[in-house]
């Protein structure tokens, strides 16, 4: 605990002066892991930070909180860094100019990886082994850079994920706010100095209100980049994630049109039972919802994207309100995941007339912002979440979020409230996912926003998204996009999940393997799923190969290639789990080479392992074979997906 309490690690001002020097009292309450610090300034405002060390991982955590406990407003709070903390490293002299390029083994560097925007394969991207965009060197003294995401979802563009590295040591910095973030990064003589904030605020606080702020957390480490990011990995999965506590694995799911009428859906989720298809949760995604609207047979037709924020089922879609749908689920012994967007109301919307209070308008759009921290909108929006959760007896609720609110947010904040409109709609944001997970103790929330724009730390305390990228939306995605995703967005977030489309392809599936995978071949009526025999057969077959493999994605990953899509390349990932593992090898359409060597990790020298190649074959090597030739493999057709599993004897 002596890194929180050695230090400071936020700063603001009050009433213009730095909020150290203000008279005030101090209370401090701690135990071997949380440290409280509660000040209490003369004008009235109680500001508390809660810092925790978390005991496996060693990583730090805080969040503050602001509260007006006096009967007239605070003294203007301006430049409110949330966390302002100088991270330890070596000396650094100053240095000018030079005509090298900078080393990464000598040198401070900076991996952030990209947002998740949905158009090609550098989502969530950043490369471990030098060069490449968001690596960016801390040269010397004074030099910075600074971060944030783009018009209000905290993921899109840039990540709020951060690992500073120095020759073989450093910190994962990870910012904890669902809006819009803001982070600074420079190197001074001897640490480099992380700021991170809620953008743009400056407000007071009336009599009796209370904020919280950004949190952050902290991963100081003594390793590689590529060990750092495995040890991040296993903070997230067994210190933050909600999965541990509510299911035992994420899903293969079988996605459906919500457009489609009940009776198709349930038609095609009898073929699952027919053929014994082992999918495992059934996805019903946007097109029932509003009580105009018309049945589609895809998701490019007809006008249901007009009735978003229309929570009523369409009674044109599904008569039986799909209740009959979720009987049909449950009696096959799957799980059931909706779709929602209760953020975004469009205009035609009944809502916008009946309770426009509700609502953030903004000049020009189609598009209302329900405004959660509004109490009764907040009221609103529960009430209707947990009445369908309860009667259609869901199991994952699915969050959408498709446009932009930071200017809502902005147009409404009055003089001296800068920024509360957003603090207390993201506040209102976890009360109600926290909520929901309190009432549904087994419930999981699919945190999508446009595939993957709403990943931070807070949301992946309470979230996993199973669409982290709308790269996937059309029917035929690009595999080399989605190999790329898979190895990016598994560095930051162990917890995500894809689609392969509608193609019968083996290339095209297996590059959708990840810890969780959404089929989408039953999924509008353009998909004739069981016309033919071989699309069935395929199908099963795949959903089972699937399945015997899932587990390693859960276990350390190292990428054996870059994670880029050049179609001469060959692409490679390695997952390790304890003393077995999984190796995904990808030889593209215009590679010239027909055999490649990959070093592996995590081989011990004095054993033997056995290796099974999912198309068949099994092969011993030894472990000192493996440390000094590698693991080669000659693959002589272009466009091949191979996969082997191996295990330590």
């Amino acid at each position: 605990m002596d890194f929180l309490k050695n230090r400071n690690i936020f700063s603001f001002m009050y009433g213009g002066i730095p909020a150290h020097k203000c008279s005030k009292r101090v209370d401090v309450s701690e135990n071997e892991y949380e440290l409280i610090t509660t000040y209490y300034f003369d004008s009235g405002l109680k500001f508390t930070n809660i810092a925790k060390k978390h005991k496996r991982s060693g990583a730090y955590e805080w969040v503050n909180y602001l509260e007006n406990i006096g009967t007239e407003n605070t003294e203007l709070i301006t430049e409110l860094w949330d966390c302002d903390v100088e991270l330890p490293f070596s000396y650094c002299p100053p240095t000018g100019p030079s005509p090298w390029f900078p080393s990464i083994e000598q040198n401070t560097y900076v991996l952030n990886p990209y947002g998740s925007e949905g158009r090609d394969e550098t989502d969530f991207y950043s490369h471990l082994n030098g060069g490449g965009h968001n690596k960016n060197f801390l040269l010397n003294n004074s030099k910075s850079f600074k971060y944030a995401p783009i018009g209000g979802r905290s993921s899109e563009g840039t990540a709020p994920f951060f690992n500073i590295h120095e020759r073989g040591k450093g910190y994962i910095v990870a910012v904890g706010w669902t809006g819009q973030w803001n982070a600074q990064i420079s190197r001074e003589e001897n640490a480099v100095r992380f700021k991170s904030k809620i953008e743009d605020t400056e407000f007071v606080l009336f009599p009796g209100e209370k904020i919280r702020t950004s949190s952050v957390v902290i991963l100081p480490y003594e390793a590689t980049v590529e060990e750092s990011q495995n040890l991040w990995r296993d903070l997230i999965k067994n210190e933050f994630s909600p999965l541990t506590d509510r299911i035992d694995h994420l899903p293969l799911c079988a996605g459906f049109w919500g457009g489609l009428e009940s009776d198709k859906i349930i038609d095609r989720i009898s073929l699952l039972d027919k053929y014994e298809i082992p999918v495992e949760n059934v996805w019903i995604d946007a097109g029932w919802a509003g009580k105009d609207t018309l049945p589609t047979s895809n998701e490019y037709e007809g006008d249901w994207a007009d009735h978003v924020g229309d929570l009523t089922i369409s009674p044109f879609v599904h008569k039986n309100g799909l209740v009959d749908v979720s009987n049909k689920i449950k009696e096959s012994g799957r799980n059931f995941i909706l779709w929602f967007e209760p953020e975004r109301v469009r205009l035609r919307t009944d809502l916008v007339k009946e309770h426009p209070e509700y609502l953030i308008s903004q000049e020009g759009t189609r598009n209302f912002l329900l405004d959660l921290g509004n109490e009764e909108a907040f009221n609103y929006c529960l009430a209707l979440l947990t009445e369908k959760i309860d009667t259609l007896k869901i199991d994952w609720y699915r969050q959408d979020f498709n446009f932009r609110p930071l200017p809502y947010w902005r147009s409404k904040d009055t003089e001296n409230r800068k920024g509360i409109t957003e603090i207390k709609h993201i506040m209102g944001l976890y009360r109600l996912w926290d909520t929901l997970l309190e009432r549904f103790p087994k419930l999981m929330i699919d945190n999508c926003a446009s595939g993957g724009n709403r990943i931070d730390i807070e949301t992946l305390k309470r979230s996993v998204p199973l669409w982290r990228s709308d790269a996937q939306c059309p029917a035929n995605p690009d595999p080399e996009v989605t190999q790329a995703h898979n190895m990016n967005f598994s560095l930051w977030t162990p917890f995500s999940a894809t689609s392969p489309g509608r193609i019968y392809d083996t290339y095209t599936i297996r590059s959708a393997y990840g810890p969780a995978m959404t089929s989408n071949y039953l999924y509008s009526s353009t998909e004739n799923f069981g016309d033919t025999d071989e699309h069935v057969s395929w199908f099963k077959k795949h959903c089972e190969e699937y399945l015997s493999i899932r587990k390693y994605f859960l276990g350390d990953i190292y990428h054996l290639t870059e994670p880029k899509r050049d179609l001469s390349a060959w692409c490679a990932t390695q997952w390790t789990l304890d003393d077995e593992g999984m190796i995904q090898i990808f030889k593209r359409e215009n590679s010239s080479y027909l055999t490649a060597a990959f070093k592996l990790r995590n081989i011990d020298k004095s054993k033997n392992y056995l290796f099974t190649d999912l198309d068949g074959g099994d092969f011993c090597l030894s472990g000192k074979e493996l440390c000094e030739k590698g693991f080669t493999v000659t693959i002589t057709e272009a466009r091949v997906a191979k996969i082997f599993t191996y295990k330590k004897i």
